[in-house]
């Protein structure tokens, strides 16, 4: 274990943040109560509608902040008494050893005896202690080299081959990027086959360990798709192309570029720990998480060497837009064509994003003869948790690291559509012309919105967002310009969907490791998932449209479109916008609401469709405290109907 998570300094500081972080969040969920009062007296009884949505909302709001601000306050109470207990320990020791000191008469001696000619005493090896910058060497006889030296690691020693005149050296995560020879293995690159290798047991002469060629199988061991990254990445055969030195690969897994990462099982977790913890530092420092999201980095070794897997607690391990991952790192959910898709589902919505990694290797380790080696989350380790990993080495609480910046793309990294996209979706942007990025983003936002309103009952917490979104879509498609207060309304919007999500997810810790099931309530969680996917794509319309952006918005759209469980509506369906528990609805009128109130279709009459005309939602603008509610004013692109 690295020693400085032991320091009750750095504790007490952790604490700290933690106390800081649970008064931000208890600030921010206080309901405006005089504000709401205001609302209601000045705006009438015809506003009674969106009044009550917008009492349920701050409702949910405040119970979602102060559940977080607990969870918070435990955490920081954990570490203050691990911090106390730590001294405690250090004082207790040391006034044994004082005592010790004072000396026995008459007992052993506590010193070795002196040397002498025939008895020479071994000199003690140095002292390491696992941790990133120490790693615990594996030490080998004195009296010989070591039983893999002069023998490529991974590869069979073919009679008549020259063995490397030094033989591997010790993985060091400190190691230089450049460090070592490249030598040529029969173990397949760190990340170019699937979790613990191809079923179809394929192999690629001349792929190194943290070389990367252009090439891998697919998860069933038949034709290569055309991907440009990840674990379906495929491009020329190895015999055409030069191998290329993956640099994410040198940075989340030193020693693998110089041959001296190990193919077997039986290695150092505290190693695979600092690997792990290193790539989910980095992702920690470039992802822009909301409130409450937690990611975690799993390390597995088998035969087929070691393999990194990375998840977040949203939906199906969303990853956030500007995010370049190594093209060694896997994700669990990419995996249904052999796992299937109802086990993967019992996994969306829990809190821990450890479990999830840790319900994967369970499931997945015995079909690759593998194993988790090491796990690091961004949340506490369930000490339950920790017990059902075994000698797996752990680690909780990992804040970010900026000495590898996942921001900027490298020929060693792929982006969130290279790396989980199907086949279809890589085609179609790459088929899309730049001057039509413009109108294809328009169009994948106007489908979401559509799809998800036709197919799934949209939470009353995701209601205020549907509403403003159908709004600036509505007023995209007649050509108008969407006021930017709008745009910063959707933001807020989305962002306390995102903390309302919060008491939605499932605390797993109770249930035993590999018996999960799917929920009932994951299917509201997940319409939740769906709605800020389909905002996420809207908001990709307020920047400047490129090939980027176009990727991102795929990438968005098929977390919807792709997902296992997403049912879309029959043609013709069409979308209704659920009205908030409790809130009665008004009759339709023959004339209409009046202009800025939007009212769902009534029971006797057909649902509202999807925006594809002039739809005259409400205008939303923001309320105290930075939380949208209705305003009385229209903007210019919105036009009341006439009465």
């Amino acid at each position: 274990m690295n020693p400085t998570i032991l320091d009750p300094a750095l504790l007490r500081r952790l604490a700290a943040e933690h106390i800081r972080v649970q008064g931000a969040l208890e600030q921010w969920s206080l309901v405006p109560k005089d504000w709401l009062d205001d609302y209601k007296i000045t705006r009438g009884k015809i506003a009674d509608q969106l009044h009550a949505s917008l009492v349920d909302y701050y409702n949910i709001r405040h119970d979602a902040g102060m559940a977080l601000a607990a969870q918070h306050k435990e955490t920081a109470d954990a570490l203050n008494q691990a911090a106390d207990d730590i001294e405690k320990a250090d004082q207790e020791g040391g006034a044994a050893i004082q005592n010790l000191g004072l000396g026995d008469h008459g007992t052993t001696p506590r010193h070795p005896a002196p040397t002498t000619p025939g008895h020479p005493v071994q000199p003690p090896g140095p002292v390491t202690t696992g941790g990133p910058e120490h790693p615990v060497a594996q030490h080998h006889p004195v009296s010989g080299p070591p039983p893999s030296a002069g023998v490529p690691t991974g590869a069979p020693h073919e009679p008549g081959a020259t063995p490397d005149a030094g033989g591997p050296a010790q993985a060091r995560p400190s190691a230089p990027l450049d460090a070592g020879p490249v030598v040529q293995h029969e173990t397949p690159a760190l990340g170019q086959v699937p979790p613990g290798g191809v079923v179809g047991q394929q192999s690629w002469p001349g792929s190194v360990p943290g070389i990367a060629p252009d090439i891998a199988g697919p998860p069933g061991g038949g034709p290569v798709p055309s991907l440009p990254g990840g674990p379906l990445a495929a491009g020329p055969s190895v015999g055409d192309v030069p191998a290329m030195v993956d640099p994410y690969a040198n940075a989340v897994a030193p020693g693998a570029a110089d041959g001296t990462a190990t193919a077997d099982a039986t290695v150092d977790a505290d190693s695979d720990l600092a690997l792990a913890k290193a790539l989910l530092g980095a992702v920690l420092a470039a992802a822009e998480s909301p409130v409450g999201l937690e990611w975690a980095v799993s390390a597995m070794r088998g035969p087929f060497g070691l393999r990194l897997f990375l998840t977040s607690t949203e939906g199906r391990g969303w990853l956030p837009a500007g995010l370049h991952v190594p093209r060694s790192v896997s994700m669990p959910w990419q995996w249904d064509e052999l796992l299937g898709s109802g086990r993967t589902s019992a996994w969306e919505g829990i809190a821990d994003p450890a479990r999830v990694l840790a319900e994967f290797g369970l499931v997945w380790g015995p079909r690759v003869q593998g194993r988790v080696t090491a796990v690091a989350s961004s949340a506490p380790i369930d000490s339950g948790l920790e017990q059902g990993l075994g000698d797996a080495a752990v680690a909780g609480l990992v804040g970010p690291a900026y000495d590898h910046d996942l921001r900027v793309a490298t020929a060693g990294s792929v982006d969130r559509l290279g790396l989980t996209g199907t086949p279809q979706a890589l085609d179609s942007v790459a088929a899309v012309a730049d001057s039509m990025v413009a109108p294809v983003l328009q169009a994948l936002a106007a489908d979401a919105h559509a799809a998800v309103g036709g197919a799934v009952s949209t939470p009353a917490e995701a209601r205020p967002a549907r509403v403003l979104r159908e709004q600036i879509l509505t007023t995209l498609q007649a050509g108008m310009a969407v006021p930017r207060q709008l745009w910063d309304d959707l933001r807020s919007l989305d962002e306390l969907l995102a903390a309302a999500m919060l008491s939605r997810r499932v605390d797993a810790g109770r249930v035993d490791l590999g018996a999960l099931t799917a929920d009932e309530g994951s299917e509201v969680l997940r319409a939740m998932v769906f709605e800020r996917r389909c905002t996420e794509l809207a908001l990709l319309l307020a920047g400047e449209p490129d090939q980027q952006s176009l990727r991102d918005a795929m990438y968005a759209h098929q977390q919807i479109a792709a997902h296992p469980q997403f049912a879309p509506a029959e043609a013709g369906a069409t979308t209704e916008i659920a009205a908030p528990g409790g809130t009665s609805v008004a009759p339709a009128t023959a004339g209409g609401p009046p202009g800025g109130v939007s009212v769902a279709p009534a029971a006797d009459r057909a649902p509202r469709p999807a925006p594809t005309g002039a739809v005259v939602p409400p205008t939303i603008s923001v309320a105290p405290a930075g939380v949208s509610a209705p305003a009385t004013d229209l903007p210019p692109a919105v036009v009341p109907r006439q009465h």
